[in-house]
């Protein structure tokens, strides 16, 4: 069933009670300054070097960008406008960086113009980008005219900023009718190696979404118990982070627990968290668009803590030591990344025999062989041992978004070192199911083991590392207090008296 009924002797504690435990955590919790944000001169250099850095490479009139509330980070990179919704938007981007400016629909171009004066951007509309089939009562001008007027010239060659998998067939064929397919070119690497590398106010502001992401998962576990649905868990969360002065989430706010737990990356839905459940939380909150990242597995109470439950709690939180550890090797001695990777697979593949042992003592030996026939089959690209149970790459890279960044994941391709200061997400990982998950189709490949997940945000500064949300900090040390967050949370659930203020 997708629902078991929770057991009617639980009592759930009064919302006033959950809501004077988020008034602790706020009182404790200094405030970030929730007005500071990018300055206009930055914007400026932004557009420069990114259209300094295309033509090194491109023969181009004008480089176009896209955005819209799911993929959220190129625009509002080049122009600041953080405050999208509904209408995507698109920028315009030419050798003048004050008539480049954000391209809109005719609801957009609103929405546009509110922080367009902060970074020194013109704002155009235009029915191309409108979403609705309604009428509105703007003046628009074509997007031939538009990308011509911010070029300074006719324009004959665009090139194209964002990933085409993100941009509507629709734009990208408006485009190909005004300069002809073979002059739509992509140029998205020189573009995402400028918006890599991070500046000093965008660091600062990425600790300040990092503080706050924290604060919002400490909060949640706070309130947290069998019994309430998961939205009424992730409600505290996004109260704390809107009340601290985060205007956007990186991802909706994670709750999952028992068979939604499996989902990885699942947001919170109206169904009832279950007693001695695997959960996961997570949260990813931006100021002014800079995100961070913070989610943690648990179980949703201490009932059925079973000694092979803790164990795979116990690899995953090992995995994620070993890839920090891993993380300052190549930061500090400037190796290439893909040592990063390679240690986390390294590691989960020496626990492979002692996993299988593990799971011979609970249950028959044909499911252990069964296990190993699966973690030790041919699959072309797909590595063997426990390894091969890492549901996605361990640390990837982060910015204006948590992870769409389409750059800087750190895999087994990585051959070079990490840019001089850059914002990652270590994302360490096991999973006991296969993609198949419901129904007939259901597929257990781990007995009694659903997912376990640690992730912190890390910051790169020059060759020094921080761990941004979690505890935990290179040389093994604990930075204990307000806004960090331990690796294992299981003794903060239901309470703040372990709260540091």
């Amino acid at each position: 069933m997708w629902v078991k009924s929770i057991s009617s002797k639980i009592m759930i504690e009064t919302l006033s009670k959950k809501l004077r435990k988020l008034e602790l955590i706020i009182e404790k919790s200094p405030r970030i300054d929730r007005y500071s944000s990018i300055p206009k001169e930055e914007f400026v250099e932004r557009r420069q070097k990114t259209w300094k850095a295309l033509l090194k490479e491109n023969n181009i009139d004008v480089a176009f960008a896209f955005s819209d509330e799911h993929y959220s980070g190129d625009v509002p990179y080049l122009g600041g406008n953080i405050n999208y919704s509904i209408e995507q938007v698109a920028f315009g981007l030419g050798p003048d960086p004050y008539t480049s400016g954000i391209i809109a629909g005719f609801e957009g171009v609103y929405i546009a113009g509110q922080l367009a004066k902060r970074a020194g951007i013109m704002v155009y509309p235009t029915e191309s980008l409108q979403l609705a089939d309604e009428k509105y009562p703007v003046e628009g001008f074509s997007l031939k005219d538009i990308l011509e007027k911010i070029a300074g010239r006719k324009v004959q060659r665009i090139g194209i900023l964002s990933p085409r998998q993100v941009i509507p067939d629709g734009i990208i064929a408006n485009l190909e009718e005004i300069v002809g397919k073979d002059n739509v070119i992509d140029t998205q690497v020189p573009f995402q190696k400028v918006k890599n590398l991070k500046s000093i106010n965008e660091m600062r502001l990425v600790e300040d979404s990092a503080y706050v992401t924290s604060l919002a998962l400490r909060t949640m576990l706070a309130v947290l118990e069998p019994g309430m649905d998961e939205t009424e868990v992730a409600a505290f969360g996004d109260m704390l982070a809107k009340w601290m002065g985060c205007e956007r989430q990186g991802f909706q706010t994670m709750v999952g627990s028992d068979i939604a737990c499996v989902t990885m990356i699942g947001p919170a839905l109206n169904r009832q968290i279950l007693e001695g459940e695997y959960l996961h939380l997570g949260t990813s909150y931006k100021r002014d668009g800079l995100t961070a990242c913070c989610r943690r597995s648990l179980f949703s109470d201490s009932t059925n803590i079973t000694p092979y439950r803790e164990y795979f709690r116990r690899i995953v939180e090992e995995g994620f030591k070993v890839g920090l550890n891993a993380y300052v090797n190549i930061v500090e001695n400037n190796r290439p990344a893909k040592y990063q990777e390679q240690a986390l697979i390294d590691f989960f593949n020496s626990k492979t025999d002692e996993m299988l042992t593990m799971v011979q003592s609970v249950s028959y030996k044909r499911s252990a062989l069964r296990l190993k026939e699966k973690l030790f089959s041919e699959i072309p690209g797909i590595t063997k041992g426990l390894a091969r149970m890492k549901p996605y790459t361990g640390t990837h890279n982060s910015g204006y978004t948590e992870c769409q960044e389409f750059f800087g994941a750190i895999t087994l391709e990585s051959e070079q070192p990490l840019d001089h200061q850059v914002i990652t997400m270590l994302d360490v990982a096991l999973r006991g199911r296969g993609s198949k998950w419901l129904g007939e189709e259901f597929e257990q490949i781990i007995s009694g083991f659903d997912y376990w997940v640690v992730e912190d945000t890390l910051g790169k500064y020059g060759n020094k590392v921080k761990n941004l949300t979690g505890e935990l900090q290179p040389g093994d040390k604990l930075v204990k207090g307000i806004g960090k967050i331990p690796i294992n949370v299981q003794t903060l659930v239901g309470n703040v008296n372990e709260y540091e203020g």
